[in-house]
């Protein structure tokens, strides 16, 4: 096996991980009942606050009364907020404030029946009450807020807005896969000098000190031949010894030579020694890292890789210059 030694082990950072999510907004309007939009994120900015001077933001100077549907504009320069045409909802930070009596606040869009549910719920008694409320936009731009009981001051805070997803500019052409744009696969096989790169944290509980520990790592498609150690390198970090100088990448920019993993270790906690191998069954399909727990307790290592498809020669048997070529016909006098 192809050993790899890790030493002085870092401290495993804390990790935060982010997400992208699509939405579909309902909307009431022009655009139709229901459509896929793109969410905006902007510096927050007050809409509304019927609180009186100096807090006073927008054109309702007094509580929304008992019974009573407010409208407030959205689209455009309102209150402190400049809203674009385009938005077809908004996501906001909306708070109740010195209720009279127990109600609730409703905010729907101006052009829509108001529905049968609350965005925010308080009592007489009850301090400033916020809740997070995304509410799509009339054909007209605006909002409505109901209040049920009492009188009750309202603050609306944008955070950001939704527009139709063909609203902005055109993205860059994402990469097509081996097998046309649907895209590479788990069935596909990885175009020759194609890379693919990834991050891993592997985690595990161990029992005892020098307790074995491995982890496999699948790619997205098959690669063009098996997997050997010697194929799985690490490269130049704090945290190893013996890198491979053929790995001349970094934790946050993986690189591997053609027929290569080359795996980049960020940090390592309570781990001795490593080594990689290919994938046992499926070394054409991934990779595996061994390693050893130094003592009892969690054990880590935080690292990234990538894999480059080797360039596969086919070599055809040499046909002899006065060997007859199949299909001639030999003419004899």
């Amino acid at each position: 096996m192809n050993r790899r030694s890790i030493s002085r082990l870092g401290v495993v950072a804390a990790l935060a991980g982010s997400a992208i999510a699509g939405y579909v907004v309902q909307q009431v309007g022009a655009v139709g009942p229901s459509v896929p939009s793109a969410f905006v994120a902007i510096a927050p900015c007050r809409l509304v606050d019927t609180r009186p001077l100096p807090d006073l933001v927008g054109t309702r100077t007094i509580p929304i009364g008992p019974a009573e549907t407010v409208t407030f504009q959205v689209r455009g320069a309102n209150g402190g907020c400049t809203i674009p045409a385009t938005a077809t909802a908004i996501a906001t930070n909306t708070t109740a404030v010195n209720p009279t009596a127990p109600s609730f606040l409703t905010v729907f869009p101006q052009d829509a029946p108001r529905p049968t549910a609350s965005n925010l719920n308080y009592s007489s008694t009850s301090p400033p009450t916020p809740n997070q409320v995304t509410v799509g936009l009339s054909a007209t731009g605006s909002i409505s807020v109901f209040n049920l009981a009492g009188t009750v001051n309202v603050i609306i805070d944008i955070v950001g807005y939704f527009q139709p997803e063909g609203s902005g500019p055109v993205g860059p052409v994402g990469p097509v896969g081996p097998i046309g744009p649907r895209g590479i696969s788990s069935f596909d096989t990885l175009p020759a000098l194609q890379t693919v790169t990834g991050e891993v944290d592997w985690r595990f509980n161990a029992t005892a000190a020098s307790q074995f520990n491995r982890f496999s790592v699948d790619f997205p498609a098959r690669g063009t031949k098996d997997l050997v150690s010697t194929d799985v390198e690490f490269g130049a970090n704090a945290a190893t010894d013996d890198a491979n100088a053929a790995c001349t990448g970094t934790f946050a920019v993986p690189t591997a030579p053609a027929g290569f993993v080359c795996i980049y270790i960020g940090t390592a906690t309570n781990a001795n020694s490593a080594f990689g191998n290919g994938n046992q069954s499926q070394k054409r399909s991934g990779f595996s890292i061994d390693w050893l727990a130094t003592a009892a307790g969690n054990t880590e290592i935080l690292a990234s890789w990538a894999y480059t498809a080797p360039l596969v020669l086919i070599l055809l048997p040499v046909q002899p210059a006065d060997s007859p070529v199949p299909g001639d016909v030999e003419v004899r006098p």
